[in-house]
């Protein structure tokens, strides 16, 4: 990977000077080190990679849309759930203990493919034998079959294994950008060939299935780490013991982030629930698309620099900067433009995804937003305050969800899950002026031009939208015409200053360093 040259790094970052305007006191460290540098040019190659896996998998769900049933969709909503929880218990934080290891690093990615095989082993056979309650429970025989397939997934993930543990350790993201592309265009055309063959939701299911093979077979290419399975009691629990705490948190996530569904599903239905499926993916998708890419870059980053508090305050709030001000416009833009995507894009049956959709976008922003923090506290040994918040949010998932449904609908969860993020969102936001000892609104000052300029982007959009026809030609006109609206307004409220960094960001971290090829 080849990496940015010292003398151009400062045209992507704010000078020192400029920094100290906007947030006093805080300074850049200087030199750059070589870690800053790779951390920018990952991020381009990831967040490059991100957009086309965000576009691969916008375009594949518009169109099972057409060919699918809101059923069909929640039947795979269901599978997708419980798989999630099963692959957050198969990882118990095993990755992130071997990546963050300084010693006996090959010796710990064969004892971690070995638990993570024995893990997988588990899961299916307690799998296969609750499958039944499951669709038993949610109404739906499909069920069953369709999770007992999916899990093979739990077998196909850990034979990447190795290959990435040591493409996040020697930071070559865009190796696994490149997987990952892979995966999702592989993905999209077996479900969207199946689908068109009659094959319902089998095609997705048969479709990821497809998908994770190749990400397999592709990091394992570029990784080219050859290891088997091996026992070592000391390590196993050594890695047990690091990953505990990380799967408590991935825990609580989980529930965070799938219990919406589970209720849902649970209260209104597979049908329902297909409708709920599909506004989250064009909803909250569009932010953690974003939150993916911070969060595969930042951690191993972050790990590296745990030592280091001046640049890993410096790094937090810059990242902070430019991830506002590409994920304000696309959450807002499709906020404002959800009514005319719904019935442009998705078609009759699922116009009852636009509200949601609308109240989703706010959440997929604030989801975008929250990965530097807890990459920071994870790196620098502060994981209590990860914990308690995501000890406090699944409570509050866990106690309010079931209600809210009963007496809001779906609309009412997608404003439940917003809120919660919102709070979260603060929260890290005080923490982190009491750890880099700044204030609360130094911290929050550089978003502000974007949030601003996505505000004004989205009262104009959506006022402008509700007197356009359901065209496909209205739709691109009113997005290019909000993109150039949000570029002109984040001009003027940044003075050049936003638009000029991010554009020097992407035109730099693809300029090939000395070290480069």
């Amino acid at each position: 990977m080849s990496l940015l040259r010292p003398e151009s790094f400062s045209s992507t970052f704010p000078s020192e000077a400029a920094t100290e305007s906007i947030i006093p006191n805080l300074t850049i460290p200087k030199p750059l080190s070589d870690i800053q540098s790779r951390t920018v040019r990952n991020i381009s190659y990831i967040g490059a990679a991100q957009l086309i896996v965000l576009a691969l998998t916008l375009f594949m769900v518009a169109v099972l849309t057409r060919l699918l049933t809101p059923e069909d969709f929640g039947i795979v909503s269901i599978g997708m759930i419980f798989m999630a929880l099963f692959s957050t218990v198969q990882d118990f934080g095993i990755a992130p203990a071997v990546i963050q290891r300084d010693s006996r690093v090959e010796e710990s990615i064969s004892v971690g493919l070995t638990l993570r095989l024995i893990i997988a082993g588990i899961l299916v056979a307690t799998l296969v034998f609750v499958s039944p309650s499951l669709a038993d429970f949610y109404g739906n025989k499909a069920i069953a079959p369709v999770l007992i397939v999916m899990s093979a997934n739990l077998f196909i993930q850990p034979l990447a294994f190795p290959s990435y543990v040591m493409l996040n350790r020697t930071l070559r993201f865009s190796c696994m950008a490149i997987g990952s592309m892979a995966q999702y265009a592989v993905t999209a055309v077996v479900a969207i060939s199946l689908a068109l063959a009659g094959f319902s939701y089998w095609s997705i299911v048969l479709g990821s299935l497809a998908g994770s093979v190749c990400y397999v077979a592709v990091v394992n290419h570029y990784g080219r780490v050859l290891r088997g399975p091996r026992i070592d009691v000391k390590l196993m629990k050594e890695l047990l013991g690091f990953g505990s705490h990380l799967l408590i948190v991935g825990l609580m996530v989980y529930v965070i982030f799938n219990v919406d569904q589970m209720v849902v599903g649970k209260v209104f239905g597979t049908v329902v629930l297909g409708i709920y499926f599909v506004a989250v993916k064009f909803g909250r998708t569009l932010g953690e698309q974003i939150s993916g890419t911070a969060n595969k870059v930042l951690f191993p980053t972050m790990a590296r620099m745990k030592d280091e508090l001046e640049r890993l305050k410096v790094g937090y709030v810059q990242s902070l900067r430019m991830i506002a001000i590409v994920a304000v416009p696309l959450t807002m833009g499709m906020a404002a433009l959800a009514p005319l995507f719904v019935g442009v894009v998705l078609g009759k049956d699922f116009r009852e995804a636009a509200l949601p959709i609308a109240i989703l976008s706010f959440q997929g922003l604030l989801n975008a937003l929250i990965p530097p923090a807890a990459n920071v506290l994870i790196a620098t040994g502060r994981p209590k305050y990860m914990s308690s918040q995501s000890t406090v949010q699944a409570a509050l998932m866990v106690v309010l969800i079931y209600p809210v449904a009963l007496h809001f609908n779906i609309e009412g969860v997608c404003y439940l899950t917003t809120l919660l993020s919102l709070g979260v969102f603060i929260y890290f936001l005080v923490v982190f002026s009491r750890i880099f000892k700044a204030g609360f609104v130094e911290i929050s000052k550089p978003i502000v031009p974007a949030l601003v300029s996505g505000l004004v982007t989205l009262v104009a959009l959506s006022v402008g939208a509700t007197y356009l026809p359901e065209t496909l030609l209205s739709l691109v006109e009113a997005s290019l015409i909000g993109a150039a609206l949000y570029l002109v307004c984040l001009h003027i409220a940044s003075r050049g200053r936003d638009v000029r960094d991010f554009l020097g960001l992407v035109r730099q971290s693809f300029v090939r360093g000395p070290n480069g090829g």
